[in-house]
């Protein structure tokens, strides 16, 4: 029974997200001396899926990028589409337009700080993923940051950093950093 709430409850936050702006109110917010804690895996699988439709809900509107623009994620990271240049080939992640005002401390699950666009055919940019950034300066504990009951990663760039896949299937999983099936190949 609880599935099927789960469920009905994430299509109707999906079907509501393409008729309305995204909401402005915030479900979760991640601060070094306040994580969630959750008493059962069942019970953070439920957060886990309540957190994931409060993200597509709040960023569907952000397909057009112009929208996204709107909401201030204008500054365009690295000026550059990445893809992994390593001799594995893991993939890509596209063009990272971040939200400078949301850099801080903290994350907000309906406030990602960077949006990951893929560049199309015809010069259209396809959102595809979502990236939850804080800086390494801002993070105050000794353990790296959680959301979606997945640990950030500290990259080359002294940012604590997640990856969250939810406009493009990646294979490699929902949180994984570079997916096979986004390339950098129409980038201008």
């Amino acid at each position: 029974m609880t599935r099927t709430a789960t469920l009905l409850t994430t299509i109707t936050l999906l079907l509501g997200a393409c008729a309305e702006p995204a909401p402005t109110t915030t479900a979760a917010s991640l601060r070094p001396d306040a994580a969630p804690s959750l008493s059962s895996s069942a019970s953070a699988d439920n957060a886990d899926n309540k957190d994931l439709a409060t993200l597509r809900a709040a960023t569907a509107g952000f397909h057009r990028y112009d929208e996204a623009k709107k909401a201030n994620y204008t500054f365009l990271f690295m000026n550059m589409c990445m893809v992994d240049q390593s001799a594995q080939k893991l993939g890509g992640m596209g063009y990272h337009y971040v939200n400078p005002l949301l850099l801080d401390g903290s994350v907000d699950v309906a406030h990602p700080e960077a949006l990951l666009y893929e560049p199309g055919s015809n010069g259209q940019l396809n959102l595809v993923a979502v990236e939850y950034v804080i800086p390494k300066a801002a993070w105050t504990s000794s353990d790296a940051p959680t959301l979606f009951g997945k640990k950030f990663k500290l990259n080359a760039f002294d940012l604590w950093a997640l990856h969250v896949w939810v406009w493009e299937n990646n294979p490699r999983g929902l949180y994984a950093d570079w997916n096979p099936r986004v390339t950098c190949d129409n980038a201008s």
